[in-house]
């Protein structure tokens, strides 16, 4: 049986694996400054982290995306 850090850290790499690049293209297409967004989708993931506990597979999508346009918003302020 794995423990819940084992299927966060799981749920994690996986999400890193599968939706970095869609990340990436969503934040590209909402500056159009590409270094920069490989920082913002970076701080995705890093703020992805703050949610480790309450992550589940159905959910991270979610998570996901929402963490995203909430750095985007903030870094056009």
């Amino acid at each position: 049986m794995e423990t819940t850090a084992n299927t966060s850290d799981n749920i994690i790499t996986r999400s890193y694996e599968e939706y970095y690049q869609v990340i990436l293209t969503y934040i590209t297409y909402r500056i159009t400054h590409r270094y920069e967004a490989e920082d913002l989708t970076q701080d995705v993931f890093v703020r992805l982290l703050d949610y480790k506990q309450m992550l589940r597979p159905d959910t991270v999508k979610y998570f996901l995306f929402t963490i995203a346009r909430n750095i985007v918003t903030d870094y056009i302020r």
